[in-house]
């Protein structure tokens, strides 16, 4: 094990499928951890939005995950692949999912760098992607990339549209140089986000932010319903919009694991139960048992309501009236009000009148005020 060199890691890396690869050394991320207690402290990451409970000094710590740990082998994986956004079709709308979960790429960079450490003898060594260690800052000192205004790392070849892994292993190799920042001036992702959540160069404020708001349990502020627009899970505005993330050549490989693919039917969703949705999306994040289902159901009204088809105004009406949680509800109302109109009113009336709730009886008061 002692023999491995960098060189033997980047081919290794390369007969098991991995894009990029990087080197870090493995002393904890102190200046990072700051940053964090210090977004926690200042409001900018909800109650609900992290893990408050999650230790942060493990969490910027490669030690915590391998005793003895010497460097981290990180990874970066494209994700980037040429399909439609939306498969809605007349009468079956879609709820759009982000671009990064369409397929568990997490899963499939953490099989590869297990492949790799396999193939290299690296063992012991602790794998992982979208795990238990800050992945964000452990790339920018592998010099895999640079935080961009948005917060994502962007690596110079594949732009952000990657998932990060590492592998932190007992070998020491000499750690890869940091790259500097290349936005210069740019502020493109600043001005294009729907709710102005980026606050400053690598500032984001998670309560604003789509990405963090879909697995939020809170109603959606009414301001932000129209810019919801059709998002069922997740959020890639600023990435879109990113000139480092243009022209660039999407995957070849074909990844299999997880797939949910570009879009969903969402009417369906609205008379699933938990049990059901858990199993069909198996294997994807976005049925992880820490993504709430009622926040789904939220999400799915919000994109029936914008998505302008008649055809889901009966799924909406039956989530008004039989949907056991009155988040849901609250935005059924709220969604069917814009869908349908004036013809929403006697569905409206109908589950006011029964609605025991308080804050979803504001939400069909509203509702109905807006159809006068």
């Amino acid at each position: 094990m002692a023999s491995v060199t960098k060189a033997d890691v980047l081919q290794a890396a390369h007969e098991v499928g991995i894009d990029l690869v990087g080197f870090a050394g493995a002393a904890p991320l102190a200046e990072d951890r700051g940053r964090m207690e210090e977004a926690l402290s200042g409001g900018r990451v909800p109650l609900e939005g992290e893990r408050r409970t999650r230790d942060l000094a493990a969490f910027c710590d490669p030690s915590s995950v391998l005793q003895g740990a010497a460097s981290v082998v990180c990874a970066a994986q494209s994700y980037l692949k040429d399909e439609p956004d939306d498969l809605s079709k007349p009468g079956e709308p879609h709820g759009l999912i982000a671009a990064y979960t369409r397929r568990n790429h997490y899963k499939d960079l953490k099989d590869r760098l297990k492949a790799l450490a396999g193939l290299l003898g690296l063992a012991p060594a602790k794998c992982s992607s979208c795990g238990p260690l800050a992945e964000k800052p452990l790339a920018r000192r592998s010099g895999l990339g640079w935080y961009g205004k948005h917060g994502i790392i962007i690596t110079k070849p594949l732009g952000s549209w990657v998932v990060l892994g590492e592998l932190v292993t007992g070998v020491e190799f000499e750690p890869d140089p940091e790259v500097p920042d290349s936005c210069g001036d740019c502020r493109a992702c600043v001005q294009a986000c729907p709710t102005g959540a980026i606050t400053g160069p690598g500032r984001l404020d998670r309560s604003k932010c789509f990405q963090h708001l879909t697995n939020s349990s809170s109603a959606m502020p009414l301001a932000w319903r129209d810019l919801w627009a059709k998002r069922l899970y997740g959020c890639v505005t600023c990435q879109q919009v990113c000139p480092k993330n243009q022209g660039l050549k999407p995957l070849s490989r074909s990844v299999e694991k997880g797939v949910v693919g570009p879009s969903i039917p969402v009417s369906p969703l609205l008379s699933m139960s938990e049990a059901e949705y858990r199993e069909r999306f198996k294997g994807n994040q976005v049925a992880a048992r820490w993504v709430r289902f009622e926040s789904i159901r939220r999400n799915a009204c919000l994109a029936l309501g914008n998505s302008g088809d008649p055809a889901a105004a009966q799924a909406l009406e039956q989530a008004l009236a039989h949907d056991p949680a009155a988040l849901v509800r609250g935005h059924a109302a709220w969604s069917l009000g814009k869908l349908s109109g004036p013809a929403a009113k006697p569905a409206l009336e109908r589950a006011r009148a029964s609605e025991p709730d308080r804050e979803a009886r504001s939400e069909l008061e509203s509702a109905l005020a807006r159809l006068r």
